[in-house]
């Protein structure tokens, strides 16, 4: 199926909210406040005006490594990463703002539960997985979003390393690429 038509079929007669001052992502009914942080209704946008408001800009770091920011800023802006496996690229974490524009991965990779962002998107749009620890996937944060593969414990995957450390989420990974650099 051509990409404009998937992207079409998938989103008509759907619904998500993005919270402009969090970042975070709701699917369904806009709620009164952000499940998150808690910011009134009148904070969010829907996905197709943070999709023309916020562009994902890709910023180099290393040869392999990509980290993928919004301008402008959206919410808190937390940290997500491409990086190009000698197994393919994938996603560490994940923007708020879905752009269709952006490079197909085959997996997205998450440390925690707290911003799966537009991930539910861009999985629909390149069939990518989503993997993310299975306390953190039972978490009402995480549950609305569609997990692939729930990591139990460390693995190793795409060249990627990941150890579960716990954290300030009951399933925060650290995740460790071949070539040193430590995402948390």
């Amino acid at each position: 199926m051509a990409l404009e038509s998937k992207i079409s079929a998938y989103t008509q007669d759907y619904q998500q909210w993005v919270c402009t001052a969090c970042g975070y992502n709701m699917i369904g009914e806009m709620p009164e406040v952000c499940p998150f942080c808690r910011a009134r209704d009148d904070k969010f946008v829907s996905w197709e005006e943070a999709e023309q408001t916020y562009r994902v800009t890709p910023h180099q770091v290393n040869d392999c490594v990509t980290q993928l920011i919004s301008v402008p800023r959206l919410g808190l802006e937390h940290a997500a990463y491409r990086i190009e496996t000698n197994d393919g690229a994938v996603w560490i974490d994940c923007p708020s703002a879905f752009n269709r524009d952006l490079e197909p991965v085959e997996a997205i990779y998450f440390t925690h539960k707290d911003f799966m962002g537009a991930s539910n998107q861009y999985r629909e749009l390149w069939d990518a997985l989503v993997y993310l620890h299975v306390n953190d996937a039972e978490h009402p944060l995480a549950e609305q979003f569609t997990v692939d593969k729930k990591i139990y414990g460390d693995f190793t995957e795409h060249g990627i390393e990941a150890f579960y450390i716990g954290g300030h989420t009951p399933g925060l990974h650290y995740l460790h690429l071949w070539q040193g650099l430590v995402y948390l």
